[in-house]
């Protein structure tokens, strides 16, 4: 896969987690999570989620673009050996 293409795909799954964050923030932290008792069974959960999500989505980010540049110095590498071969 080109560089050009692997700079695509994490640039659409920047796009897509920053939706899905927008969604997040807008339908669980600003109409959900004022709904929750802080006394109640599911409070703990409730904060679980709301610490982790936020964690997660920043991690696929960051992984999404972590591949763009390992794939593309294991291009430049793999090029590298092919001319050192010949």
């Amino acid at each position: 896969m080109s560089t050009a293409s692997r700079i695509n795909v994490a640039t659409v799954w920047t796009v897509a987690l920053l939706l899905l964050g927008i969604i997040y923030n807008r339908v669980f932290a600003d109409g959900l999570l004022p709904l929750v008792d802080t006394d109640g069974v599911f409070s703990t959960p409730v904060v679980w989620i709301d610490n982790i999500v936020p964690v997660v989505v920043a991690g696929l980010v960051i992984a999404a673009w972590v591949w763009v540049v390992v794939g593309a110095v294991q291009e430049e590498r793999t090029v590298d050996r092919r001319r050192v071969r010949r």
